[in-house]
């Protein structure tokens, strides 16, 4: 079976429509050239290696009563997960901001609106240097690095936030976390690795969006 239109390979079960399935990051059209070597140290272009589907993970409709997700999908461990295990890494659109060292804050806000990924509920932060770091190649200017899944990424855009979910074997925190990692190439990347007491087979896989995303969408 060939790969649908836009997607890199045919995705899992489940995947939606209108959203493309990845098995590699892509740059956005704006990402400046510049700033590739901090997503590749070991390479002076980008071209990170394919990224297979974990047979460990699926993906499900969730249709627990009083679930936030509910009528949505979740990630879910399709076999069980040790503790402190890679689960899966996070692929999106990477995109950046360079904001200008004399920009007020209001200033800085009205640019942040400006970019089309701010409202996005899929987007991680995966790098932040200050414009004095001796890395950076805009000197004046803070660095931001995103990964943006809403409209194309890998089954790891499907994990949802703890808060509010039912209890599972005893646990209403998270049992899993985003960290930060390098691909086999020595490219920096996100991730999701499962914590101490590991994700039992048929469960979902949550994490913590962190007080920032929350805030975002409750005007605080």
């Amino acid at each position: 079976m060939p790969p649908q239109k836009g997607h890199d390979t045919p995705p899992p079960p489940n995947w939606p429509e209108g959203v493309i399935y990845l098995i590699k990051p892509r740059l956005s059209p704006l990402f400046p050239p510049k700033l590739i070597p901090l997503l590749s140290p070991n390479s002076k272009t980008f071209n990170p290696k394919a990224i297979k589907h974990p047979s460990s993970v699926q993906i499900k409709r969730i249709e627990t009563e009083g679930h936030p997700a509910k009528g949505q999908n979740g990630l879910f461990a399709k076999s069980k997960i040790k503790g402190g295990e890679m689960i899966i890494p996070y692929l999106g659109v990477l995109h950046s901001t360079l904001i200008p060292d004399d920009l007020d804050e209001n200033e800085i806000e009205i640019l942040r609106q400006k970019d089309p990924h701010s409202s996005s509920d899929y987007d991680l932060s995966l790098l932040r240097i200050s414009s004095s770091d001796i890395r950076n190649p805009f000197p004046g200017k803070h660095v931001s690095i995103g990964i943006d899944a809403a409209k194309m990424g890998n089954a790891a855009r499907f994990v949802n936030d703890y808060r509010g979910l039912p209890i599972q074997n005893g646990n209403t925190g998270p049992n899993a976390e985003f960290r930060m990692g390098q691909g086999e190439d020595g490219g920096l990347r996100m991730e999701i690795w499962s914590l101490k007491g590991g994700v039992g087979k048929g469960e979902e896989i949550r994490v913590s969006y962190g007080k920032g995303w929350w805030g975002a969408r409750r005007g605080c």
